[in-house]
């Protein structure tokens, strides 16, 4: 999913299709801004708000963009 020479860091990411709590996961540092858009297993996301104070790492909340068709048919 991501590049070898890119640096991760670990988020909590609320939001996520399917998940009723946060999501604990790896996330490449460059998309890591607001306004920014990503796709996990065949859903394109949005990033809404991050926060960074006072939490051991950083709390990502996205909303749902698109679902992508699994299929090209």
């Amino acid at each position: 999913m991501f590049d070898e020479n890119s640096s991760t860091v670990i988020v909590n990411i609320h939001g996520l299709l399917g998940e009723q709590e946060s999501i604990q996961m790896e996330f490449a540092e460059e998309l890591l801004e607001e306004e920014g858009q990503f796709i996990i297993d065949n859903v394109e996301y949005k990033i809404v708000r991050i926060i960074n104070e006072d939490v051991e790492y950083p709390v990502v909340y996205v909303v749902v963009l698109d679902i992508l068709s699994q299929t090209g048919s």
